[in-house]
């Protein structure tokens, strides 16, 4: 770190010459060590620590990382290491007069297992046993039954044997066994922003990001 000065009041330790490498590594589906002064969705290491957020205005490196076996999934915002995984769960701001910064808080995912933790998709990610969606913890899903249905961006849908899952809420109209996105539906191909969904026994219609209507039989 460089000791600069921010409006020429309070001094603080700014980072200088960081490479932000997110977007080159973010469809590669690869775990990515840091090299020093390298940033991976926020995450930037500098020297032996890892940061989470902005650097600026004195803010303080992460607690209790192991620097050497510390890997992002760029675009995902997971991390992990051979202890833990991460995801910024919470984001706190400070401003002080002559300095403004948002930095990582919360950011340890509890009891998920970093030795066989993996991201499915679709912002959800499971260690075979507990399923997480962006950083939350689905209460009930199951990990070993858990898949994402493919479909459009901005389509957050997923099933286990027991549930269908909209973003972190449980569906509770459809059938996991036999719910997915119609693809063949033509309206799928006519409607902008909305999609047709179903099972066996009904079909909805969905409207990002949470408005769903069901189809009336014809």
């Amino acid at each position: 770190m460089t000791l600069t000065s921010c409006s020429g009041k309070t001094k603080y330790f700014q980072a200088t010459d960081i490479v932000d490498k997110t977007k080159e590594l973010s469809d590669k589906n690869a775990w990515t060590s840091l090299n020093n002064n390298e940033r991976i969705d926020g995450y930037t290491k500098i020297g032996d620590s890892i940061f989470g957020g902005e650097i600026d205005c004195n803010i303080k490196p992460l607690k209790n990382i192991d620097i050497k076996t510390f890997k992002v999934l760029a675009g995902t915002k997971y991390a992990k290491d051979t202890n833990r995984v991460y995801y910024p769960k919470e984001t706190n701001c400070i401003d002080y007069e002559d300095c403004g910064v948002c930095y990582y808080s919360k950011i340890i995912l509890e009891n998920a297992n970093s030795a066989t933790f993996q991201y499915l998709g679709k912002d959800y990610a499971t260690d075979g046993k507990l399923v997480f969606f962006r950083g939350q913890l689905l209460l009930g899903a199951d990990g070993a039954t858990f898949k994402v249905i493919e479909g459009p961006q901005y389509f957050y849908f997923a099933t286990d044997k027991i549930n269908v899952y909209m973003h972190n809420k449980i569906f509770t109209d459809a059938d996991p066994a036999t719910f997915n996105y119609l693809k063949s539906e033509p309206r799928n191909r006519e409607l902008e922003n909305r999609y047709i969904i179903g099972d066996k026994n009904s079909k909805w219609e969905y409207i990002p990001p949470d408005q769903v209507i069901k189809i009336a039989p014809k």
